[in-house]
């Protein structure tokens, strides 16, 4: 009466010749390298074309970016870490507030402090 209530030879639960090796076959060794970041490169990249056209280009392409910077329409993104900068600033100025706190918490403050700016 022993039932079937998982005890016995451990079965295989998928198939082994669906993942390319049959039963015995070695597997393959072990890797102890990372890959490489980039390939090698088979082939060179094409030098840059110089000259007088590609030149004149070049300028082009800088003239129209510095047009289209000047436009009224151009938004630019404000600079947030000013504010970061200036709260901070402002903060260790008044420090003489944290007199009544613990010191581990003024520890813990200036913590967070110096990781947001290092950001």
């Amino acid at each position: 009466m022993a039932g079937n209530k998982g005890r016995g030879r451990a079965a295989y639960t998928f198939n082994i010749e669906a993942v390319g090796f049959t039963k015995g076959e070695k597997l393959p060794d072990v890797v102890l390298k990372p890959p490489p970041l980039f390939p090698d490169a088979d082939y060179k990249p094409v030098p840059l074309k110089t000259g007088e056209g590609e030149e004149y280009m070049l300028a082009l392409k800088q003239e129209l970016r510095e047009t289209m910077k000047r436009m009224p329409y151009f938004i630019e993104t404000p600079e947030e870490r000013q504010d970061i900068e200036r709260i901070c600033r402002l903060l260790y100025q008044h420090e003489s507030h944290f007199s009544g706190l613990k010191s581990e918490t003024v520890k813990l403050f200036h913590r967070k402090v110096n990781v947001i700016l290092q950001n």
